[in-house]
């Protein structure tokens, strides 16, 4: 009787220690999902703060070196999240700016932050 419990109880430590080895392929699955997750939450509060801080520059609450600063820090947060994705940011070129006043629009906007024009023209 001692034998068999002490048998039934080496089988149950084995199953315990087997268990994450048999399941790690569902395991990695939910953990690369977590790390996509974690990484695109990252990805968008770098692109709300570079937003916030364009809207503070504009309304006179961050001078011109504050602004350039906090948009350099996380400009690179937010392309360390988008390279950790796999997903490559479509360069910026002259289109990207307001033909009126200069500023560059934010992500995917349709009126210039700047002066209020539409990026259309």
């Amino acid at each position: 009787m001692t034998v068999g419990l002490a048998l039934l109880l080496i089988a149950a430590v084995a199953a315990a220690i087997a268990a994450p080895l048999l399941d790690s392929g569902a395991d990695m699955e939910a953990a690369a999902d977590l790390g996509v997750e974690r990484l695109e939450r990252e990805k968008n509060a770098a692109l709300t703060a570079i937003r916030e801080a364009q809207f503070d520059h504009a309304m006179g609450k961050l001078s011109e070196e504050d602004y350039a600063s906090l948009r350099s820090f996380y400009e690179r947060r937010a392309l360390s999240a988008l390279t950790e994705l796999g997903t490559r940011p479509v360069p910026s070129s002259e289109t990207d700016a307001c033909d009126h006043c200069g500023r560059r629009f934010v992500d995917d906007s349709v009126f210039c932050g700047g002066c209020g024009r539409s990026r259309a023209g």
